[in-house]
């Protein structure tokens, strides 16, 4: 399940990679995304690894066409989210 927090990181996470380029997902697919990695976090991921679980997350959701980045270069921007 979902929480408050999850949707608000989640929320700032995909806004963060797509501006960067480093995911593909079609307009009309953002809100479903971030409910799927959201809900993913909260339940598939509980206590393993944020980077890990956020790109497994990325890669198993139906509406992200492409990740175009690397573990290290998703650890770069989840610690730029937390400054």
């Amino acid at each position: 399940m979902s929480t408050p927090f999850l949707i608000g990181f989640t929320q700032s996470l995909l806004a963060r990679l797509l501006a960067d380029g480093l995911v593909a997902i079609a307009p009309s697919d953002h809100e479903r995304v971030q409910v799927y990695v959201s809900n993913y976090l909260g339940t598939v991921a509980r206590g393993g690894s944020l980077l890990s679980s956020l790109d497994a997350a990325l890669l198993s959701c139906p509406e992200v066409e492409e990740v175009y980045c690397d573990l290290d270069r998703l650890k770069e921007v989840v610690e730029d989210l937390q400054g």
